[in-house]
């Protein structure tokens, strides 16, 4: 009986006028139903070890904002057993404040104490106006955590849960970040999510796959994050991926961000759109930008690291972007042979390319003139001999070049268009030769040549008496 008394001393409940206070520790299995609804948490509450606290669908839990700003002193729900909240469609489960001012975060969260063996399960819930959101003390490998058409809104941190999280059809908005840091252990998965108006959207994960997702307004998106990121759309954000590596960028849209991507190596970039950005793509080594539309913005690519040959920047189109649709950061040189830039003009692509020649502290960008339809090489334009073929695939020519005579002979594999240029880029031979040996009889004078195929493979030769 003593138990009993003292159970209700602390857990103190006053229905009046169809809502319910609450407060203290919970000793024994409770149900919130939707009929005591609003439930006003006047106090933090602990779920006990070994007890359930279930919550109906419909139900909204709204704790006491505190207006100290000492979030020592904010009200919490702890869970050191078990929480059961699984909302529907129609009748979602509502964690928030009573006082839900937009940047105002006012009660802690929902603390889920793996240390004590608590446990949640929690679906098509709203939460809003915590500080510290959904987290867990302890890592939780191998549990998962699945939220559907979910709304988090007005969090300093949405979620903190070191496990592996799978959202469908959810949205945040308006949080400090949406998705928190898993140091230790976790994964993120979202399938049709919008993220709008918040400072960091996803933050420090260990492995994201992100499908079919909008990201708008935000701040900043995706930090540190390695993953798979699969037809997304990124508009009028100011980051949407920063300090970014290992991901795997495919069929997105870019349109009116500050920038677009800015990682720092071993990505991939494939198939995607960028329009209206400061800057579209900042790459860093052993990266992989291929396929994209990249067009209309203020710089196109910059390319940045300590190795830019290690960077494969193949079949894009760089064009019409306002201040250059190619910047070398480095002092490093490399060609990117097989991109078109939207011009035959060698002046206007120049203009374009911002390298050695604009700023002695940079590296030189050698580059090939593509006909109007992107499609056809017209001719190369080489402004230093490089040792490495940055930015093209596998070689599929295998040449020889010789002197007899002052002819210059050419023994190939396969059939290929060759180009002949000196080290100023001048063009002094275009011809397509069969495979087998060829004997080019030349009409130049003694100097250093570049001869080069289709695929830019090129060889560096003196040509003349020695």
């Amino acid at each position: 009986m003593k138990n009993l008394v003292a159970l209700f001393i602390i857990f103190s409940v006053g229905v009046s006028f169809s809502q319910t206070s609450v407060s203290g520790g919970i000793y024994q299995n409770t149900t919130w139903t939707a009929a005591g609804s609003p439930y006003i948490v006047t106090g933090s509450i602990v779920v006990f070890p070994g007890k359930t606290l279930t919550i109906e669908p419909g139900c909204e839990v709204r704790f006491t904002a505190d207006y100290s700003f000492n979030t020592g002193n904010f009200m919490y729900l702890e869970i050191r057993g078990a929480l059961v909240a699984l909302g529907t469609d129609a009748n979602k489960i509502k964690f928030t404040s009573s006082d839900t001012t937009d940047g105002f975060q006012n009660w802690l969260g929902i603390n889920i104490k793996g240390s004590q063996g608590g446990t949640s399960q929690l679906d098509r819930i709203e939460l809003h106006n915590a500080w510290y959101g959904i987290n867990n003390d302890v890592p939780e490998p191998g549990v998962s955590y699945n939220f559907t058409n979910c709304r988090f809104k007005n969090n300093n941190y949405a979620l903190q849960l070191n496990a592996d999280l799978y959202y469908t059809n959810c949205v945040f908005e308006k949080n400090g970040v949406g998705q928190a840091a898993q140091y230790i252990y976790g994964s993120m998965n979202a399938t049709n999510c919008q993220f709008t108006q918040n400072f960091c959207s996803v933050t420090w994960s260990n492995s994201i796959t992100l499908v079919d997702c909008i990201f708008t307004g935000n701040t900043n998106n995706i930090i540190s994050c390695p993953g798979t990121i699969q037809n997304c759309s990124f508009i009028n954000n100011d980051f949407a991926f920063a300090e970014s590596f290992g991901v795997q960028i495919i069929d997105c849209f870019f349109d009116g961000n500050n920038v677009g991507i800015d990682e720092s190596g071993s990505s991939n970039i494939s198939n995607s759109v960028f329009t209206n950005n400061s800057i579209a793509v900042k790459l860093g080594d052993n990266s992989l930008l291929t396929n994209n539309t990249i067009t209309n913005n203020g710089t196109g690519v910059q390319v940045r690291g300590t190795n830019p040959s290690s960077a494969q920047i193949m079949y894009n189109q760089l064009c019409n972007n306002v201040n250059y649709n190619l910047e070398n950061i480095t002092d490093k040189n490399f060609q990117v042979n097989t991109n078109c830039f939207c011009s035959s003009d060698s002046t206007t692509i120049e203009n374009g390319i911002y390298d050695g020649y604009d700023d002695i502290t940079r590296g030189l960008v050698n580059y090939a003139i593509y006909d109007d339809s992107c499609a056809n090489i017209l001719s190369y334009v080489t402004k230093v001999e490089l040792n490495e073929l940055a930015g093209l695939p596998e070689l599929n020519t295998t040449w020889k070049i010789w002197q007899v005579n002052g002819d210059l002979h050419v023994l190939v594999e396969n059939e290929t268009q060759i180009q002949l240029f000196d080290m100023a880029g001048t063009i002094f031979l275009n011809k397509a030769i069969l495979a087998g040996e060829t004997l080019l009889k030349l009409e130049v004078a003694a100097g250093i040549y570049m001869l080069s195929d289709q695929n830019g493979n090129r060889h560096k030769f003196y040509f003349g008496n020695q």
